[in-house]
């Protein structure tokens, strides 16, 4: 499972990075259509192959349409990636060849490299600042060979390069803090979780354990208050058996707190564990697929198990059946006299014959 933090600072980086991505291609545009097209159309009489200049400006526009594109979406396809920057060499290695030797220097019919420069830092701005820097290199190192090849002064296009790269090359560190800025605000993020989180856990320990004494306060406390001061007549079957339904309440409401798939179920064991200590027989059939009701509701409907068992002499028998929308809880018991009441989101059922009782409690969503 990711930390947090992670989370957060991947949303933080893709949000600094995106705006990053936005301003660079701002910067490809103008470049592209406000000096290398100028450039390009001044020049065409001075081009090698002027055709060729133009199919390069071309793949180039396109390169940038897609790259766009990729931006509105915010996510870019790694496959796709690659083909862009592998346009961009090939437009660039057109441009440079296209172009009389003696124009290679920067700034005069040379227009390519200031914008594919750019388009590199486009497409790779927000993956690796190393390989943005090698691209870079590559596309530079194009130039030279051409110029070299031919026999011109690399020492000219050399500053006028570097010129550039003084401009693209803050852009990369920029990039670089972003991302350690992002990070240390990941970092705050998730500790402000971690303790929003252990708070978030403290109050709620506290509310439960106040729902949990207001549940034993009205009728365990008085019980156990009873058997402190010796008030209490355990020889009265009636008091034996109080006690009796208190202490299988207690065992449901600490089974409540227990994470289990099918709580109901689970609740409704610890209040049969009771009367099997006693050496009642107890019998305990599930059948079907059931919804999983509330707290309160399953607390309604074990009530009348609790109740029953409580004045069982010897056996129980304990259903709980399951249909879509319904929940059935139902026990026979050798309890005579026991009835059982429920609320308004649990029916119960009472019926008796002589020493034997059947109650059920239904509920339904």
């Amino acid at each position: 499972m990711a930390e947090p933090g992670s989370a957060v600072e991947n949303s933080t980086v893709a949000r600094l990075e995106y705006g990053l991505r936005v301003a660079i291609l701002f910067i490809v545009v103008i470049t592209l259509f406000g000096l290398a097209l100028p450039t390009l159309l001044a020049n065409s009489e001075v081009y090698r192959y002027y055709g060729q200049e133009v199919a390069a400006f071309v793949m180039l526009v396109a390169v940038t349409a897609l790259s766009a594109f990729d931006i509105r979406r915010r996510r870019i396809f790694e496959w796709l990636r690659w083909l862009l920057l592998a346009t961009i060499v090939a437009a660039a290695v057109l441009a440079v060849t296209g172009v009389r030797p003696e124009d290679l220097s920067v700034g005069e019919a040379e227009w390519s490299l200031g914008v594919t420069g750019w388009m590199v830092l486009l497409l790779l701005i927000d993956r690796s600042w190393a390989a943005s820097l090698v691209f870079l290199v590559v596309l530079n190192g194009i130039n030279v060979g051409q110029m070299v090849a031919t026999g011109q002064d690399v020492l000219r296009f050399g500053i006028g390069a570097l010129l550039v790269l003084a401009f693209q090359v803050p852009v990369i560190a920029t990039a670089i803090v972003l991302r350690r800025f992002a990070a240390n605000a990941a970092e705050l993020a998730r500790r402000e979780a971690v303790l929003r989180t252990a708070e978030d856990v403290a109050a709620h320990i506290q509310e439960d354990r106040k729902a949990r004494y207001a549940a034993l306060a009205g009728t365990t406390v008085p019980l156990l208050s009873g058997l402190a001061d010796g008030s209490a007549d355990l020889g009265d079957d009636q008091v034996r058996t109080r006690y009796a339904v208190e202490a299988a309440r207690m065992r449901r409401l600490f089974a409540e707190s227990d994470d289990v798939p099918d709580p109901l179920l689970h609740e409704l064991q610890a209040c049969l564990d009771l009367a099997e200590r006693k050496g009642i027989t107890v019998q305990l059939d599930t059948w079907g697929e059931r919804p999983v009701p509330p707290l309160a509701v399953r607390r309604a409907l074990t009530e009348p198990v609790v109740q029953t068992l409580a004045g069982a002499r010897s056996m129980a028998r304990v259903t709980l059946i399951g249909e879509p929308g319904l929940v059935t809880v139902s026990v026979v018991s050798d309890s005579p006299g026991t009835t059982t009441t429920g609320d308004s989101s649990v029916t119960v059922t009472n019926l008796s014959e002589g020493d034997r009782v059947w109650v059920e409690a239904t509920w339904r969503t």
